[in-house]
């Protein structure tokens, strides 16, 4: 009788343990709110130094739910970008929400207009082309990380013009990162002096490529981006906490915001490899 109990006392066990762990491995569904579909514009006018810049893109999508894997295209917008003296310059959709120009025509501290039309609704937003101060050199050096480790740091160098306020955003991009690493400096505790911006990865090993994009930015989109790289721990490619206002105006809607910041930037590009 005492075996059949252990017996049945062990089956017993055995079952709860299987039906336990057959839970562990549903997967569940929760029922989430579908909201407006949010137009988000991925607007980056930047112009490169050494290059006339005439070829610029502007991508448009929608915010999606949060289970659907694809990230909904808007296309049959109609998209320009008119400069102060009345310049317009036309963004033709060539399919997947791509918008493209080939006749761009970049000029500093000239202020641009973004225009985009999206059915019945009108989205708009202004900036100023700001210029960067160009690459003077790219070091390599072996620093100490937080793990007590020798990690390699690529850092470059440039001038910061005197007695005016700048902002730059850099980003760094390799091969052993998913996504860039970006930086923001601004000039408050070093205007009119060389400064320095580096990055380092225990990862990075010889023969490894960094490519370094060096942008002037304004300040409205430096403290823009600052949020948005806090609220996602340096990722801006992450779903951030909350809706982040940029810049771009639903003029329908007033008060109303498109995803995305509407921003001109000239760049600097240098290329090191590891060695």
């Amino acid at each position: 009788m005492k075996y059949f109990f252990d017996y049945a006392q062990m089956l017993f066990l055995s079952l709860v343990t299987l039906i336990i762990f057959s839970s562990c491995e549903d997967v569940v569904d929760v029922a989430l709110d579908t909201g407006q579909s949010t137009i988000v514009i991925d607007a980056e006018i930047l112009w490169q130094s050494g290059t006339d810049g005439s070829k610029q893109t502007i991508l448009i999508s929608k915010m999606t739910d949060y289970y659907n894997q694809q990230v909904p295209k808007v296309t049959g917008a109609e998209v320009f970008v008119e400069n102060q003296y009345g310049q317009r310059f036309e963004f033709k959709d060539i399919g997947q929400g791509v918008y493209q120009c080939t006749n761009f025509n970049p000029e500093l501290d000239v202020e641009y207009t973004l225009t985009v039309a999206v059915g019945d609704q009108l989205y708009t937003a202004t900036e100023v082309m700001e210029p960067v101060s160009e690459i003077l050199q790219v070091v390599q050096t072996v620093e100490q990380g937080f793990s007590g480790e020798d990690e390699i740091e690529v850092q470059f160098k440039f001038q910061d013009p005197a007695d005016q306020s700048n902002y730059y955003l850099s980003d760094f991009e390799t091969n052993i990162l998913f996504y860039p690493e970006y930086e923001l400096t601004d000039d408050d505790l070093y205007n009119g002096n060389v400064i320095k911006i580096g990055f380092s990865d225990e990862d990075l090993k010889i023969g490894d490529t960094v490519k370094i994009t060096h942008r002037g930015i304004s300040e409205q989109f430096y403290n823009y981006m600052n949020l948005i790289l806090e609220t996602t721990s340096g990722n801006p490619f992450a779903t951030p906490p909350g809706n982040i206002r940029g810049n771009i105006l639903n003029e329908n809607e007033p008060g109303a915001y498109a995803l995305g910041y509407f921003r001109l930037s000239q760049s600097d590009v240098a290329t090191h490899i590891i060695e």
